[in-house]
């Protein structure tokens, strides 16, 4: 077990990414991190074209990625590692009770597609974004009572819900690359700031960006304003 290896996994938007400044120096002070030979991961709600359209962008480097909230784990020349799908059975259920005519948008992804239908084979994620908040929390309550044995639902920004497996989220994703890389779990930092990062925060060294959501700052070790901010302190610990 390699003992010295440190592991950084990040959220991508509103944590990885506030501004263009603020990702600016985050890229500056990962560079200095994986140049020591630890190991930078982000771990993301967004579907393979959505996140390769901002390292495009960016041009930011990473040792591994976790895509739909833990349904799709890539390395960073894009191999897969895991792919975790909703289960075909309840697929059209679902779609009933998510009542998509108060919805602004939906969409599925799959292992490397973005905007798929529910007839599609291999489902990673769901979003259905709605027109407002208190649909998209009520419908999120009904989803998590009716599907629990099947789904992980989480509300999102933008007033959007979005459904994967409950086989897989961001910490299971984790212990996956911890198995593959044989690194001890107490050299793994995370940082977020939403609902799908409450799991990777909970079982990891975890801490919070300054504005995450309530429930995540409770448990997090530490409040950060940037994903800066901790690379500096696990570097000059």
């Amino acid at each position: 077990m390699n003992i010295d290896k440190k592991i950084l996994v990040s959220d991508y938007d509103q944590t990885f990414y506030l501004n263009d400044e603020d990702i600016k120096s985050n890229i500056k002070e990962v560079n200095k991190f994986r140049k020591k030979g630890n190991i930078f991961i982000i771990a993301t709600g967004r579907s393979y074209l959505d996140f390769q359209k901002k390292v495009d962008i960016y041009n930011f480097k990473y040792d591994y990625v976790i895509l739909n909230h833990g349904a799709t784990i890539l390395d960073k020349t894009n191999n897969v590692i895991a792919n975790f799908t909703i289960e075909p059975k309840i697929l059209n259920k679902i779609k009933e009770d998510l009542q998509l005519d108060k919805t602004i948008s939906s969409f599925c992804c799959s292992k490397l597609e973005s905007r798929v239908d529910f007839t599609h084979d291999n489902i990673t994620k769901i979003n259905a974004k709605y027109k407002e908040v208190k649909d998209a929390l009520n419908i999120d309550k009904i989803i998590k009572n009716k599907y629990k044995d099947y789904i992980n639902s989480f509300y999102v920004t933008e007033d959007s819900l979005e459904i994967i497996s409950n086989k897989t989220n961001k910490s299971i994703a984790i212990n996956i690359l911890l198995e593959k890389l044989n690194i001890n779990k107490d050299n793994v930092y995370t940082i977020g700031d939403g609902y799908s990062d409450i799991e990777m925060v909970k079982n990891y060294n975890g801490y919070a960006m300054i504005n995450s959501v309530r429930e995540l700052k409770k448990i997090a070790i530490k409040e950060y304003e940037s994903v800066a901010d901790l690379i500096y302190e696990i570097l000059n610990k």
